[in-house]
């Protein structure tokens, strides 16, 4: 029988470069984010929300809180506020009146379709400029990056409210 190899976590210089790159490319989307904020007067917070409602129309609120690892409350307040923006709509559930769900209004089906298409343009713009060996190196640093949070996911899956109590 062979003994199952010990897997030793990188070093903590390739973490902190991984860290440091992610970040860096995470932050070339302000533009984007700067400008639905202007633009449509929406925050970071409140499109996350219209995308993950795009994504499961019907969502309920606790679901919502769960995914994004937040209270109920703050969900509730963004969701209000999407509301009075005419982006959303909560509906009572036919067949569980104990449950409101929230829907995207065809105006808040606007404003993602519009914001998803500005995102993608601008990310293929900038992968056009790699070549295919770095794309296919980004692929599959993307796929074993999100592999590897939903294996932590499984293990700590409020690990957001524990980093940040």
């Amino acid at each position: 029988m062979e003994a199952n190899p010990v897997r030793s976590d990188p070093p903590r210089s390739r973490i902190d470069a991984a860290i440091a790159d992610f970040s860096q490319a995470l932050n070339m989307y302000d533009p984007l984010r700067f400008r639905a904020w202007a633009e449509l007067g929406l925050t970071t917070a409140q499109l996350r929300v219209l995308f993950l409602i795009r994504g499961e129309s019907g969502v309920t609120a606790g679901e919502l809180a769960s995914r994004l690892s937040v209270t109920p409350p703050t969900i509730s307040g963004i969701v209000d506020r999407l509301v009075r923006l005419k982006l959303v709509v909560r509906e009572t559930d036919e067949s569980d009146r104990r449950l409101v769900r929230n829907r995207l209004t065809a105006e808040g089906m606007a404003v993602c379709s519009r914001t998803a298409r500005g995102g993608d343009l601008f990310s293929r713009r900038i992968m056009s400029e790699m070549t295919d060996a770095d794309l296919d190196a980004l692929i599959r640093g993307l796929s074993a990056f999100n592999e590897a949070s939903r294996r932590v996911a499984q293990v700590q899956p409020n690990l957001a409210a524990m980093v940040m109590p």
